[in-house]
């Protein structure tokens, strides 16, 4: 699933057929065919070929929950390398952000490019101690 896809339109007490669900999420009758090979759960005794919207709905969560990435304390994640990093001293910058969080960003030692995180304002005095910027 490369692209991100949203599962509000699928109703979790109803059941699809594979072109339904694949208009519903906004993909490909060939993607949807993929996921069952990959799992999700269909009712293949007759045809048209069925899918139940909670299973379906439990494939996606599984999906997105294996996909997500758990940092330490001090990472960040680059979406370019795909990679988590502590970055080094005096590469670290922050943004204040008006929903009462701060942006941290860092430059990624493999790829050159941003690397951003979101942090609790509470949280940014450890941030700059650790990493050696001021706060204004």
């Amino acid at each position: 699933m490369p692209k991100k896809i949203s599962a509000r339109g699928v109703k979790t007490h109803r059941t699809y057929r594979l072109d339904q669900l694949a208009e519903i999420v906004g993909v490909t009758v060939g993607t949807v065919r993929s996921w069952c090979k990959r799992g999700l759960p269909c009712i293949t005794d007759q045809r048209p070929f069925l899918i139940r919207g909670r299973d379906f709905k439990v494939f996606h969560e599984a999906h997105l929950k294996s996909r997500r990435q758990k940092l330490a304390q001090f990472e960040v994640y680059c979406l370019s390398c795909k990679k988590a990093f502590q970055p080094g001293e005096g590469l670290v910058d922050y943004e204040l952000l008006p929903s009462g969080r701060c942006l941290i960003l860092a430059l990624c030692p493999n790829t050159g490019n941003t690397a951003r995180r979101f942090i609790r304002r509470s949280a940014l005095p450890d941030w700059a101690a650790k990493f050696g910027f001021a706060i204004n």
